[in-house]
């Protein structure tokens, strides 16, 4: 007679308010619940922690080895939206892994601030296309001033 094994069991997580500052995180296996009361900074820490795993775990071309401990990671972007949830609402959605999304509401400044630092840091400093600009009006020949 072999061994039997039992089907999986059916996992589902809901998380509900619970008041001021708490909320319940509730796991049920098949057909009962078990409640984990958890304060918002606490929720906060195992949803960073839980989203880095899953980012980092669904990522084949790097493998993780089994026990290691993930609490944060920079996010591999790998699709976005962007656009109005309202009228002077600007609103990013962040693909940052296999069918996870996140979605951050701006206001309209801040939208504007973040959208000029991320444009910046996709250029060359000016000082290089400065440099790029001045090398391409140099005649031939002529080598740039020593310092």
């Amino acid at each position: 007679m072999g061994s039997q094994v039992a089907p999986p069991a059916d996992v589902r997580f809901t998380v509900v308010a619970a008041g001021t500052d708490a909320l319940d995180l509730v796991v049920r296996f098949g057909p009962r619940d078990y409640p984990v009361r958890l304060s918002a900074a606490e929720a906060s820490e195992l949803g960073l922690a839980l989203l880095a795993t899953a980012s980092v775990c669904a990522d084949v071309a790097h493998p993780v080895e089994p026990g290691t401990v993930v609490e944060n990671c920079f996010f591999p972007v790998l699709g976005w939206t962007a656009g109005e949830v309202a009228p002077q609402r600007p609103a990013l959605a962040l693909r940052i892994a296999e069918s996870t999304e996140i979605a951050f509401q701006f206001g309209p400044e801040t939208a504007r601030a973040c959208g000029r630092d991320l444009a910046r840091t996709g250029r060359d400093p000016w000082r290089l296309r400065l440099r790029r600009v001045l090398a391409a009006l140099r005649p031939s020949g002529i080598a740039p001033p020593q310092r």
